[in-house]
This record gives C-alpha cells, structure tokens and sequence, in this order.
C-alpha cells in the first residue's frame, strides 16, 4: 500500500455517446483529499444572494408577486386565513366521508382524523378571537359548527352504517 499514491479518479459518462468528452482544460480530478472539502461559503452582505437569510432558499417564481411564466407578474394572490380554514375543512368533510370522489364513491370514514380537523379548527377559533374580519369569523363559526353535527351524527349511528365503509347485514 506504501507504493500506491493518490491519483484521484475520473468519471466519464459514455450513455449514448460514441466518444468520450474530453475534460475542460480548468476541470480538475477529484481527489480523495478534496472530496471532503468544505462546503462553499454563503453569501456576504451586498452580494447578489444575500437577501436569501441563512437557512431559507429564496421564494419560488411566480410567489407573492414575482414574475412567473412568460415574464408577465403572477396573477395568483397569496394565500390567506381563508385558505387555511377552508382547506382544514375539506380535509375534515373528506374524513367523515362528505365528499364525493371522482368515481362517484364516498372515502370511508376516518373519524379520529376529522375529530383532530375539527379540533385544530375549534383551536383558529379560539386564538383568532376578535382578530378576524366578519367574513372570516362566519366561515369559522358556520363551518365548525356543519362539521360538529356531521361529526355527531357520525358518532350517533349505528356501527356498518353506508357512510362507515362498513358491510350491511
């Protein structure tokens, strides 16, 4: 093993090539001594990137008013209280087999998820108290209280019941 030394390594992709590439006359080997190498500093401030804080990656194009696709600015607004309510209670109507699939079946019941939607739901409520528009407030209220009593109405009928997913006798 003393006679052997550290020549580095070359990979050279052939896939649906005739002739290798020739290596770029800056394109150094990579050595096993440098492969371990540090990785390579952030930014400093007043660089390009330095708007990017350690951590985070910058926004996605087309996010909060970037220019998306064909250089035109986005026209899809950012996503608001709204939106998360709503979102948290279609995953609730969907648990406790509300909507219906493309196929035209109902998703079976998954009562202990739509007691923890409506319970994180109850939770916005809770800490949201006097800091919502009317609007806002109305979603909450009106859909908590929908998603309570399909909630109830679940837990009051009998087991094998059609909305269960359950077989009939």
């Amino acid at each position: 093993m003393a006679d052997e030394q550290d020549k580095g390594f070359k990979v050279i992709d052939r896939r649906g090539k005739e002739d290798p590439p020739s290596p770029a006359p800056d394109e150094k080997p990579v050595s096993p001594a440098t492969e371990g190498a540090s990785p390579p500093k952030r930014p400093h401030e007043g660089s390009p990137d330095a708007g990017a804080k350690e951590g985070n990656q910058p926004p996605a194009p087309g996010v909060q008013g970037e220019k998306g696709r064909g250089g035109r600015a986005s026209q899809v607004a950012p996503p608001g209280f709204l939106d998360l309510v709503q979102s948290i209670q279609v995953g609730a109507m969907v648990s406790l087999g509300m909507v219906q699939g493309p196929d035209g079946k109902r998703p079976p019941v998954n009562l202990p998820a739509a007691k923890d939607a409506i319970d994180i739901l109850g939770i916005l409520q809770e800490k949201t108290k006097g800091n919502l528009t009317q609007e806002e407030e109305e979603v909450l209220r009106e859909g908590l209280y929908h998603l309570r009593m399909g909630y109830m109405a679940l837990l009051s009928a009998p087991p094998g019941g059609p909305n269960q997913g359950g077989k009939q006798r």
